[in-house]
């Protein structure tokens, strides 16, 4: 780009420049008001009671659970010291964040969740007992509180209790995980106690607070244990060992992913109440997505990722997000989407709607296709010795052969399934499960004996989510397919037998979603939440 100015052209920007600002402006104010009259300041800081609004402190109900998810992590990685971040706030634009959401790894190993621990960082440090044995001692450092006892509870808005509201006090924190609370400043301190090559070594999960990965790195450097790069990999053997402590969930655990998973089934039940609706309105997907999320937010849940409201040719586009296009009668409605608890632990599940409430001969063909697929895996689940990467196995098989019947397949069923073959790849280019739990593509970091090469056993809890994915363009598929887009995701567990069966069994064979669209409709969608709240009620 420089090449094409000559001197006088630079001369000439140059001499425009000159008179440029290169300082701003101070005291900008934007729409805010100027808070310094004397007066104001001798009103806000005095008078005030306690805060009726702060609630009094219960022990978490994973606080037993995340002792042991300690433990066993201790026990991965015994005689180091583990430096576990809730995470940060992220800045969005000018005063604005994004909503926080706990780490999760740190929620696992403290039994805390919602968004109350931002800066908060957890250290497992290692111990010798009297018998010389090797145990851990956990604490969490917390930045301090800044409740009406501290000025700064008003002048402090990222913080401070008149903006935000009130926030747990360390004995708050002490009573909810029963560990010990410290105060932040002593983080620093901490890390360095008995650190060196010779003694302990420091492993965090970096990425999820850079101040917290800056002071790992800092104490690590001057005290001998080398750069963040020499680290790199000892860091990322945490990650990969902390994830492999969620691949079995305690009976706790998998009760809460059985809550979402309900929670999600009457997300998706709203949607199918409003689906006449939005098939008469401009953007119809977008209602839709609108119609799940209010579903969560009005049961208090949050959704576990990006809703997927894909119409018609756009339901062939795995990440598909825009969510802003009109439903077409005659079309496919693929909804895949899932709600989270304030505990984080998450649901996720995908049905495929014909939008005027029955297939057509080909749409039904291709969906048949994928239930086949989606069976084929559960029945491979339920064979001794199954291992998870067979259910994957079995639903591509299962594909493969559909695919050749349906004359799509260009190459035998046998040559597409040997190593160099994968020709069915085209049309299902994605894995057709993920372990679930406090994230909703939960462990995926854990190594292969611990996630497809492992056997199945009670407390894992899964998606099984095939599909088929024929674009509107795609010149080798039949004119009758192209445009179809189906896949169909369900929630499994791993029961106390050993079994492997459905946890989201709802509207799966084609002839159960026909049915199930037609008991639902605009008149029943307010009953919906008058039937919740009183289910609430007898609860309680």
């Amino acid at each position: 780009m420089s090449e094409q100015y000559d001197s006088q052209a630079l001369r000439i920007l140059h001499e425009t420049a000159a008179s440029n600002d290169v300082e701003p402006e101070s005291g900008k104010r934007a729409g805010g008001l100027r808070l310094e009259g004397k007066g104001f300041e001798n009103i806000i800081f005095s008078h005030w009671g306690p805060n009726p609004n702060k609630q009094p402190a219960k022990r978490s109900p994973f606080a037993d659970d995340a002792a042991a998810h300690r433990a066993e992590l201790a026990a991965k990685l015994p005689g180091e010291r583990l430096v576990i971040p809730a995470g940060t706030v992220r800045h969005r634009t000018w005063d604005t964040d994004f909503l926080f959401r706990t780490g999760s790894a740190f929620a696992h190993m403290t039994g805390l969740g919602r968004d109350l621990e931002a800066g908060a960082v957890l250290v497992i440090d290692p111990t010798v007992e009297a018998n010389g044995t090797i145990g851990h001692h956990a604490t969490i450092y917390l930045e301090p509180t800044i409740d009406r006892t501290n000025p700064r509870f008003f002048s402090d808005s990222k913080h401070g209790e008149f903006w935000i509201g009130p926030r747990p006090l360390p004995e708050d924190f002490h009573i909810m995980t029963g560990l010990d609370i410290r105060d932040m400043t002593e983080f620093a301190d901490a890390l360095r106690y008995g650190a060196g090559p010779d003694s302990i070594r420091i492993r965090v999960l970096r990425g999820y607070d850079p101040v917290v990965d800056a002071t790992v790195d800092h104490v690590r450097e001057e005290n001998g244990l080398g750069d963040a790069d020499a680290n790199r990999g000892a860091d990322a053997v945490l990650e990969e060992r902390s994830d492999e402590c969620r691949i079995i969930k305690t009976p706790r655990e998998v009760a809460e992913i059985v809550k979402a998973v309900e929670a999600t089934k009457r997300g998706f039940e709203r949607v199918a109440d409003i689906l006449p609706i939005a098939r008469k309105v401009k953007r119809g997907e977008r209602l839709l997505e609108a119609t799940f999320t209010h579903s969560c937010r009005y049961e208090g849940n949050g959704i576990s990722f990006g809703t997927n409201a894909a119409s018609g040719p756009r339901a062939t586009i795995l990440d598909y997000h825009a969510n802003d296009h009109a439903l077409k009668d005659g079309e496919l409605f693929l909804l895949d989407a899932g709600i989270e608890l304030d505990s984080l632990y998450a649901a996720d599940i995908t049905r495929t709607f014909p939008i005027n409430g029955t297939f057509t001969e080909p749409q039904r063909e291709i969906y048949q296709a994928v239930l086949d697929a989606s069976n084929a895996a559960i029945d491979a689940a339920n064979k001794p010795g199954a291992v998870y990467h067979d259910m994957l196995d079995a639903a591509l098989a299962s594909v493969a052969c559909s695919l050749y019947r349906l004359g799509i397949l260009p190459v035998s069923v046998e040559e597409a399934l040997r190593p160099d073959g994968h020709q069915h790849y085209r049309w299902l280019y994605h894995g057709t499960g993920h372990h679930m739990g406090i994230d909703v593509h939960d462990a995926y970091r854990s190594r292969n004996e611990y996630y497809p090469d492992a056997p199945l056993k009670p407390g894992m809890v899964f998606t099984l989510e095939p599909g088929l994915y024929f674009d509107a363009a795609d010149e080798l598929v039949p004119e009758r397919y192209r445009g179809i887009g189906v896949r169909i995701e369900d929630d499994l567990m791993v029961d106390e037998t050993g079994t492997t069966r459905l946890i989201s069994d709802f509207a799966r064979t084609p002839d159960e979603v026909e049915a199930f669209l037609r008991t639902h409709g605009p008149e029943q969608y307010l009953d919906s939440f008058i039937e919740h709240e009183a289910a609430c009620a007898n609860s309680d």
